[in-house]
C-alpha cells in the first residue's frame, strides 16, 4: 500500500505527488546542515524525505515533468532542482549507491503523519552548531546533534563551538561578515551599523509583534523605533536583529518550514566592489540575481544558478533587507554570526503558519530556553 502526498512551489509551476510506503509512515528523518545545502538554499537547515520511485503527475501516475525546475548539482552523485521561477528546492536526485529522490518536506501538502524529525546531521560543518542549538527538542524527545552521519558519529554537545573559530579572531572584531552562495554566483559583505543604518523606516515585523493578534496602530511603529539594530536603544549599536519565519510563502518559496533572516539596512550591505547594494536598478543589480514578486510589493531574490535564497524586500520598505542567514560565511565566527546578529528568542514569525505544529513548537521552546 502506499500513500500519496500533493508538493508544489509558491508560483505553482512544479505540483507533483509522491508516494511513499504507508507501513514506513511517518519517515524518520534528518536535519541537514552540511555547508553545501546551507549554502545551495540559503537555508540554516534543509530537511527533506525519500519516497518511493520518481515524482508523479498529480492526475496521474505518469513521471511529473521538470521542465520548470533548474538542475544544480552539488557532487557528482546529487542534484538538487529548484522551481526556474519562485526558486523553491523541492527535489534531490541521489545517483549513489543507487538512483533515489527526497522530496524537501516544506514543499509538501502535509507533514503530521508522514514525515518525523529525528536528528541533526553534519552539525560540525556549522562550526558553532546553528540552529541546532535552538532546535533541541521535538514531542518532547531531544534531537540528537551528530558531528556528521547519524549513528555512525559522535554528537556535539549544546553550545558546542569548533577550535578551527575559537582559535581564530573572533567575528566580533571583524568589519565585515561575508556572505554568499554556493556557486559563488552572489558574493557580499555587510557592514557594522553606521548612522546611516537608522534612516530606514518600518513597521515591526510579527517576529516582534504578532499580526494575528496586535493592533495595526502598534505594528505601524508610528514612533519610528530602528527596531533591526541591536542592542536596543544604545547610541552604538553593533549588530542587527535575526529570526526564524515559518510563513507559508516563506515556505514555498524555499521548500523548507524554517526560513531564517537578518534584518539589514540597505546601506550595510555591499557587493564584491564595494558599492552599496541597489535592488531597483536594473543595471546596478547583482549579476546572477533573480527576483521573483511572491505578492504585490513583496520581492524576494535568489541564485539563478544554484537557488539560494538571498533576499525579501518589501516596496514599502526598500530600505531595510531581510537577508537570509543561510549565505553566511561559517569561517568568520559559526553560521549563527552571533558576534553579527542578535537571535530573536522570543518568537518563531507567523508561527501560526507551521505545517508541522511539533517541529515549529519545538524551535520556539528551544530558543526560549537558549536565553
Amino acid at each position: 500500500m502506499m500513500t500519496f502526498v500533493k508538493a508544489s512551489c509558491h508560483c505553482g509551476r512544479n505540483t507533483f505527488k509522491v508516494a511513499f510506503p504507508t507501513a514506513s509512515l511517518p519517515i524518520i528523518n534528518d536535519a541537514c546542515h552540511c555547508t553545501s545545502c546551507r549554502h545551495s538554499t540559503g537555508q540554516l537547515t534543509v530537511i527533506q524525505a525519500g519516497f518511493d520511485g520518481v515524482p508523479l503527475s498529480p492526475e496521474t501516475n505518469n513521471p511529473a515533468s521538470l521542465s520548470n525546475l533548474t538542475p544544480y548539482k552539488t557532487s557528482e552523485s546529487a542534484t538538487r532542482w529548484f522551481c526556474s521561477t519562485c526558486s523553491a528546492h523541492v527535489l534531490w536526485q541521489y545517483t549513489a549507491p543507487e538512483v533515489s529522490w527526497c522530496i524537501s518536506t516544506g514543499a509538501l501538502e502535509k507533514t503530521e503523519g508522514i514525515v518525523k524529525l529525528r536528528y541533526h546531521i553534519f552539525v560540525a560543518d556549522t562550526l558553532d552548531g546553528g540552529i541546532a542549538d535552538h532546535l533541541r527538542v521535538i514531542d518532547g524527545l531531544e534531537i540528537p546533534r551528530y558531528i556528521a552521519r547519524a549513528m555512525k558519529d559522535e554528537v556535539v554537545p549544546l553550545g558546542w563551538r569548533s577550535a578551527e573559530i575559537t582559535e581564530k579572531k573572533r567575528s566580533a572584531d571583524e568589519d565585515c561578515l561575508s556572505l554568499h552562495c554556493h556557486c559563488k554566483t552572489i558574493q557580499l559583505s555587510i557592514t557594522r551599523p553606521s548612522a546611516a543604518s537608522t534612516v530606514p523606516s518600518s513597521p515591526y515585523p510579527d517576529l516582534l509583534f504578532p499580526y494575528i493578534s496586535t493592533p495595526a496602530s502598534k505594528i505601524a511603529n508610528t514612533e519610528d523605533e530602528k527596531w533591526w539594530l541591536r542592542p536596543a536603544g544604545v547610541d552604538k549599536p553593533t549588530k542587527y536583529l535575526a529570526g526564524h519565519c515559518a510563513c507559508t510563502t516563506c515556505r514555498l518559496t524555499s521548500g523548507f518550514e524554517i526560513q531564517s533572516w537578518a534584518f539589514v539596512p540597505r546601506s550595510n550591505i555591499l557587493t564584491t566592489s564595494g558599492v552599496e547594494l541597489d535592488l531597483q536598478n536594473e543595471r546596478l543589480r547583482p549579476s546572477g540575481l533573480r527576483q521573483y514578486k511572491s505578492s504585490p510589493g513583496r520581492n524576494r531574490e535568489f541564485c539563478g544558478t544554484c537557488g539560494a535564497t538571498v533576499f525579501w524586500w518589501g516596496e514599502e520598505r526598500p530600505e531595510l533587507i531581510d537577508v537570509s542567514v543561510g549565505l553566511v560565511d561559517e569561517k568568520q565566527g559559526g553560521v549563527r554570526a552571533e558576534g553579527w546578529l542578535d537571535w530573536h528568542k522570543g518568537r518563531v514569525s507567523f508561527e501560526e503558519d507551521a505545517l508541522s505544529r511539533s517541529l515549529v513548537e519545538g524551535l520556539a521552546q528551544g530558543l526560549q530556553a537558549s536565553v
